[in-house]
């Protein structure tokens, strides 16, 4: 049996505090996929829906033209707009050829609701996130 999308998560450093059944509920309607360089994964301003876990290669957050972070294996992007509903707060591009786990934002919520945990550590991890892109601004 090869390696499944709920083992790919539990390697995700920030998963690392998640319990494995729920990490497996999150999996259950994600789905593994490749993207070459220069691919935008998200639009900034539109409404879109879907979260991205970067499971190899580097993916830059450009807001207003400028690259103001980088993400790697074990980082999540597509959250915010996900949680708040509202549009893109960023373009996020693949630097190199990646590996990623997308979710839709309908069964990222569904797993969140589920799971008040899994909420709490998305939740650091966004406003990690929009501290450091605020600090760039």
């Amino acid at each position: 049996m090869g390696v499944t999308i709920a083992d790919t998560l539990e390697h995700a450093r920030i998963f690392a505090d998640v319990d494995r059944g729920q990490l497996a509920a999150l999996a259950k309607h994600a789905q593994e996929i490749e993207v070459a360089a220069g691919a935008d994964l998200t639009h900034e301003g539109r409404y879109e829906g879907f979260v991205y876990i970067v499971v190899s290669g580097t993916v830059a957050v450009i807001r207003d033209g400028r690259t103001v972070d980088t993400i790697g294996p074990g980082d999540i992007v597509g959250e915010i707009a996900a949680i708040d509903g509202g549009p893109r707060t960023a373009t996020a591009r693949a630097i190199d050829d990646s590996r990623l786990i997308v979710i839709s934002q309908v069964h990222f919520n569904d797993a969140l609701d589920a799971s008040p945990p899994l909420r709490e550590i998305v939740m650091r991890s966004m406003e990690g996130r929009l501290a450091r892109i605020d600090a760039e601004g």
